[in-house]
């Protein structure tokens, strides 16, 4: 059960580990540390029941270190029961999600420009009609470059099914007001977390914006060392009904349409972009970056980017 504490400024890192392996954990948290930051920060590693030896020995040495604070789960119990520990633990006023396999930037050029986690905080202090805050993604390892969906995001995008960023900040107070994250969400985890904050926020009247800050501040390790949820077997068109069932009033108000959930959630799902969508979109925001892209991915712009994992 989430619970409310009292507020301080400054952001808390949410990072769940689930046998992850310690050398990856520990890169996540580096990255996080190195970022340029003048306020103050934690890093919540939350472990959702761990049995591997790396991974728990990681989690160990973590402990001595002065940013990081542990919290244990004793069973696993998925992402998004260890996120909402995470929240209940978190000691600031704002909250970034991080897994525990990704990082944030580590490119000094970038890290030189002001980095991504004091401009988000700024932002968002700054209006309370922003809802949240988005960098785009950088690919490593498996795959170098960025994501598809590397571009500005705005409300009725979201509605409309476009991609939501995992690594995005937000107010915990916005966070627990919608209740968390939703552990019945098996994939597509981000998007009706995003969903549920907006929906919660217009039920409140508060203005629903967007802010963007390109970077790529968030780079996501394509792997197969262990599973990861996004290649998990999962019904995309049912986790979308779910999520418009819970938040009937808030579909219907942003698409103008009365319909039953049943048909409002087929309706979302339909309008879920391909691939050639969201490079236009991407173009309309940076014609240059658009074209990398297009360059990058010659061979996998159809189905075999999806069945390499390549998002």
């Amino acid at each position: 059960m989430l619970t409310n504490q009292e507020s301080r400024f400054g952001i808390s890192v949410i990072i769940p580990c689930y046998n992850s392996g310690g050398e990856l954990l520990a890169e996540a948290i580096d990255s996080v540390v190195h970022q340029p930051l003048f306020c103050p920060l934690e890093i919540v590693v939350v472990d959702d029941g761990s049995d591997d030896a790396a991974t728990l020995a990681a989690i160990e040495t973590t402990i001595h270190r002065p940013e990081v604070r542990v919290v244990r789960l004793a069973h696993n119990l998925g992402a998004q029961v260890a996120r909402n520990a995470g929240l209940d633990a978190a000691r600031f006023d704002y909250i970034l999600p991080l897994d525990s396999d990704d990082r944030l930037a580590t490119d000094p050029q970038l890290l030189a420009c002001g980095g991504y986690l004091e401009p988000a905080i700024r932002l968002l202090d700054s209006s309370y009609e922003i809802a949240f805050v988005h960098t785009y993604s950088r690919m490593f390892e498996g795959f170098t470059g960025l994501t598809i969906s590397a571009y500005p995001l705005h409300e009725e995008l979201l509605v409309r099914k476009h991609h939501a960023p995992m690594p995005i900040v937000y107010r915990r107070a916005d966070a627990l007001a919608a209740g968390g994250y939703d552990p019945r969400i098996r994939k597509w985890q981000d998007w009706a977390f995003a969903i549920d904050l907006l929906a919660a926020r217009q039920r409140r009247g508060t203005t629903n914006a967007i802010a963007c800050i390109a970077g790529p501040y968030h780079e996501y390790r394509v792997h197969s060392r262990f599973p990861r949820v996004s290649t998990s077997s999962v019904s995309e068109l049912q986790m979308t009904r779910h999520v418009v069932e819970k938040n009937l009033d808030y579909f219907r108000a942003v698409l103008d349409d009365e319909r039953c959930a049943a048909e409002l959630a087929a309706e979302v799902y339909a309008r879920k972009p391909d691939r050639l969508t969201d490079l236009l979109h991407m173009a309309a925001a940076d014609l240059d970056q658009a074209l990398t892209v297009a360059g990058q991915r010659h061979a996998t712009m159809i189905s075999l980017a999806d069945s390499l994992g390549i998002p």
